[in-house]
């Protein structure tokens, strides 16, 4: 459960929130399991703080600090994340679904079997993020940036990948099965694609033109 003060005082308001963390630098916030969904925290700093199971689901987060946060098993259903940091940020099992995450920092967060099924990640930075056993079926990745990131049994079919960045990003297992502006040329750039579930023309292209890539490189 989380800390009553703590919750208290985000419940006063982002301003008052934030003066409280600039003066007590110190205090690691515990919001676990609090219910904050529908709170408009534009700008708020959320930074190292446990929000493990909380409901954020449509709450607002516009470029809030989720740095190094705890998300686990949090639900963000519907939550608009515009511009927000989460650089490090540990959010295994939680909920992204139909998440507005464009623009925002995720480097070497883990993401661990979340779901971000329909969320938005247009121009998110994402290098060296963990998505293994995530599911980002039906997302916008447009312009997002995976390098180095890790997918392996990942679910991104019906994905939107145009012009996003793959160098070195780890695709063993991973559907891709419907995935939009999928190109062979894309693909070229990526650490691997072994075991990965690919329709069968595309398949076939990279049979021909890349057959490296299905190679599993342990």
């Amino acid at each position: 459960m989380a800390n009553p003060d703590h919750f208290q005082r985000v419940l006063q308001g982002v301003e008052a929130w934030n003066r409280f963390r600039r003066t007590r630098p110190q205090v690691q916030p515990d919001l676990r399991e609090v219910d904050l969904s529908g709170f408009d925290l534009t700008g708020i700093d959320l930074s190292h703080a446990d929000l493990t199971g909380a409901n954020l689901a449509e709450a607002y987060l516009i470029r809030a600090n989720l740095t190094k946060a705890v998300l686990v098993a949090a639900n963000l259903t519907e939550a608009d994340l515009i511009e927000a940091n989460l650089i490090e940020a540990v959010a295994r099992q939680a909920l992204f679904v139909r998440a507005d995450l464009s623009n925002a920092g995720l480097i070497r967060a883990d993401l661990t079997a979340c779901d971000l099924s329909g969320a938005n990640l247009a121009r998110a930075a994402l290098p060296w993020a963990i998505l293994s056993h995530s599911t980002l079926a039906h997302t916008d990745l447009t312009l997002a940036d995976f390098r180095e990131a890790v997918l392996v049994h990942a679910n991104l079919s019906e994905a939107n990948l145009l012009d996003a960045s793959l160098t070195g990003a780890d695709f063993r297992g991973t559907s891709l099965i419907g995935a939009r502006n999928l190109r062979i040329e894309l693909l070229r750039k990526v650490r691997t694609l072994a075991y990965a579930q690919l329709d069968p023309s595309l398949r076939n292209q990279i049979e021909r033109d890349a057959p490296e890539l299905l190679n599993d490189p342990t």
